[in-house]
């Protein structure tokens, strides 16, 4: 019977198509008079096709043009409806072919051109041709390789102008870059999520930033540069020479090979290979019928900003000082999230960790006990710390957390949860529907969080884990065994922290913060584990690595992630991937350990001279209020020193190193904007107004030593030369650095002396 229910089906469908072609072929639809009214078309030329042809040439001039009816149905094209009575390719010259169908006619002009292409066989006259930006009106399609990988992204140039079209983590981009002669400066147009576009200027941070990741070739000295020619191929007799100039200059990395094709007067094709092997191959269309208009721009800023005047003097009350920290305003919000915090930041006591395996990935011999050493650990079984002995040390003792693994120093008369409803598969399939927007989301840890809390329902008593008594579990580490999804934009099996909102108690407790990571995490870096040269190199004498786990745990705490999720929004500011919270290596930095209580800054109002200890052993730290409302939360500098040693010193000493380049000590300059007056009012959802994704002024970003913004002169990676040093000025080297409302300072740091233990700092302020 369900055979015959889905034939029935197809044959239905079968006869309104047929219906369909009979309309289209058929003679029409009525025009109401019992006549027949005339088709409409559509005909578009396929402009992509060579204009430009070679004598004696065999066209098949159908392949030109394509036609539509008015219902978008697609018409072959048959020599009926060409009129070729002027089409001769014997001879030099031009002629054009006509298109007929119903009452639309579409004609096209050719050229013939009298050489293989070079225009009497000489290739300068062909290459002198694009000396001339303004006369520049092509397209290119770029394919590059990188990695093994092959990428393509697609240019099109008209004059001073380029449109840039490339992919970014699935989501296609429309860029354009612009010249203006007059003011001799180019401009880049960024698209932005909401389809607006951002304008940056040559000679901003932002435009360094956007244009050094497009490659659209200059072609504008391509004539000045000697070529040999064989079988229609030239080859550059100094390709380094002539790729750095056409395509772009590469730090340690020359063009081996330059190689440029000619068909019909125009550039056909430009190979370009460097000595990493990588290769660059530009494919030439469209010759003579680009174009596009550049998009409206509002509210953007085209400069570097230049102060509106000077801040205000500022104050501090050291009587009327609002001392709360993160944990303390979270807790007053009595918005969503629950007020729950999470862990506690000061205190000793006991979190619940869950190991879960699957049918199909059951959790391996002596894993459980890798897994106690990645929590409970010492350096001489981790190789570098545990969870717990991090933030033991990063809060100089304040924070001392025991873990309890499940199933094995707890509730050991368990085995482990192996998850009862599928195998790993079928978690990651598993969805629900959020009410208030409609949108589906992936609940399958959810899932995997209140079947494991049953499980052990019966032997552990999950009251324990409510360390500050408010009635909510503080936290629960879910440890999956499955593979970790390093390749996919929307991993299931990854690392994140997230919450329950599920009515549903355990031992009259609620449930909230949970942790999702795998098992594989523990093997980064380690040897005969998981390397990867580029993102997890080898670091020597790593034996079980728990910096996942310790970057979740920052969450749990309260902290935001510190990295930038969408370059495409907010202020593409932040730390450069020099922090736990940021590339997931080194010490909490002072900031952070300010919001969670672990340290207390020196506020400076006046002109003072000031020593600070490593952050390594005292937690020294400076704040200079900017915009103070005599608590943590509004905007201020922190001044901090930095030294590559206490729970740095690993990542610090590592091959690429994310610590600036591994840089034995300097003196860091932030700049926070940690305001609390309208949190979780952006997607990100942060609970201060600001974070580091997709609001106007990044939550914390570094003041870089340099004197660039945005890491634009190290690929957005913090660098050595980002640490302050002996005898830098602030002034000297951000002139005219403001406050976000664009106030000049009233104030200058100098860096009087820096080692690895100490820095004498002077703040001096304006009479």
């Amino acid at each position: 019977m369900k055979f015959k229910k889905y034939l029935t089906a197809i044959l239905t469908v079968i006869a309104v198509i047929a219906s369909v072609a009979c309309l289209t072929a058929c003679g029409g639809k009525s025009d109401g008079n019992g006549g027949t009214a005339q088709p409409t078309y559509v005909v578009t030329v396929n402009a992509d096709k060579p204009l430009n042809l070679e004598i004696g040439a065999t066209v098949d001039f159908k392949q030109y043009f394509t036609v539509k009816d008015s219902g978008g149905n697609q018409i072959v094209v048959t020599d009926e409806m060409l009129d070729l009575t002027k089409a001769d390719t014997s001879k030099a010259g031009t002629f054009t072919v006509t298109l007929t169908v119903g009452n639309v006619k579409k004609t096209v002009t050719f050229t013939v051109i009298d050489d293989d292409g070079g225009n009497g066989g000489d290739p300068i006259s062909v290459l002198a041709k694009y000396a001339d930006r303004t006369t520049w009106n092509f397209a290119t399609t770029l394919s590059y390789t990188y990695d093994g990988d092959t990428y393509s992204e697609y240019y099109e140039h008209n004059g001073n102008a380029t449109k840039y079209v490339y992919d970014e983590d699935g989501d296609t981009y429309t860029d354009y870059i612009s010249y203006d002669p007059t003011a001799d400066t180019y401009y880049y147009y960024s698209e932005q999520n909401d389809g607006s576009y951002a304008r940056y200027a040559e000679g901003t941070d932002d435009f360094d930033q956007w244009f050094w990741y497009a490659a659209p070739v200059d072609l504008s000295e391509i004539k000045d540069f000697e070529f040999t020619e064989s079988n229609g191929v030239y080859t550059a007799t100094k390709p380094n020479d002539v790729g750095k100039s056409v395509i772009g200059e590469y730090t340690g990395i020359s063009w081996t090979a330059f190689r440029v094709e000619i068909q019909f007067g125009n550039i056909h094709s430009i190979t370009g290979e460097m000595s990493d092997g990588e290769k660059y191959v530009y494919v030439f269309s469209k010759h003579g019928s680009v174009s596009f208009t550049l998009p409206n721009v509002d509210g953007t800023s085209d400069t570097p900003t230049t102060p509106t005047g000077t801040m205000d003097k500022q104050t501090y009350n050291p009587n009327d000082f609002d001392d709360e920290r993160l944990q303390d305003k979270i807790t007053k919000t009595g918005d969503e999230p629950d007020p729950a915090i999470g862990l506690s930041a000061i205190g000793k006591y006991h979190a619940l960790v869950i190991p879960v395996q699957f049918t199909d990935d059951l959790i391996e011999d002596g894993e459980l006990a890798k897994l106690n050493v990645a929590f409970n650990g010492d350096t001489q079984s981790t190789g570098w710390q545990s969870v717990h002995s991090y933030y033991y040390q990063s809060s100089y003792q304040k924070l001392d957390i025991t873990f309890d693994i499940a199933g094995y120093n707890i509730a050991q008369n368990k085995a482990t949860f192996t998850a009862p409803s599928g195998d790993s598969a079928y978690y990651a399939r598993q969805t629900a529907t959020d009410p208030d927007t409609n949108q589906k989301y992936k609940n399958g840890d959810n899932l995997l969080l209140h079947e494991a809390l049953k499980y052990y329902d019966d032997v552990i008593d999950f009251s324990d884990y409510d360390y500050d008594g408010d009635g909510t579990l503080d936290a629960v580490y879910l440890i999956y065994t499955a593979d970790i999804e390093y390749d996919s934009d929307d991993s299931f099996y990854w690392a994140y922290v997230t919450w329950n909102y599920e009515d549903e108690q355990y031992d009259e407790t609620n449930v909230f913060y949970y942790l999702f990571a795998g098992v594989d995490f523990m093997i980064e870096s380690v040897k005969d584990g998981f390397v990867d040269e580029e993102y997890y190199p080898e670091i020597s004498g790593l034996i079980v690595n728990a910096s996942t786990y310790i970057h979740e745990t920052g969450h749990l705490l309260g902290l935001d992630d510190y990295y930038d999720y969408d370059d495409r929004s907010g202020s593409n500011e932040g730390l450069g991937g020099a922090d736990m919270m940021d590339a997931t290596v080194g010490d909490q930095n002072v900031y952070s350990k300010i919001m969670l209580g672990w340290v207390t800054p020196q506020i400076v109002v006046s002109t003072k001279t000031v020593t600070i200890k490593s952050s390594q052993t005292q937690g020294d730290a400076i704040l200079i209020p900017l915009n103070f409302n005599n608590s943590y939360f509004c905007e201020y500098l922190l001044i901090d020193l930095y030294s590559a040693d206490g729970l740095n010193a690993m990542h610090a000493s590592a091959s690429n190193s994310y610590l600036y380049d591994g840089k034995d000590y300097g003196v860091r300059i932030y700049h926070v904007s940690s305001s609390i007056g309208n949190g979780y009012s952006t997607d990100y959802g942060s609970f201060t107004d600001n974070n580091n994704t997709d609001t106007s002024y990044a939550l914390i970003k570094l003041v870089e030593a340099d004197g660039t913004k945005k890491f634009s002169n190290s690929q957005g990676y913090a660098a050595d030369s980002d640490l302050w040093q002996a005898g830098q000025k602030l002034s000297t080297v951000f002139p005219n650095y403001t406050t976000n409302a664009g106030k000049k300072l009233n104030f200058d740091i100098s860096i009087d002396s820096v080692s690895a233990a100490q820095a004498t700092i002077t703040i001096t302020y304006a009479a």
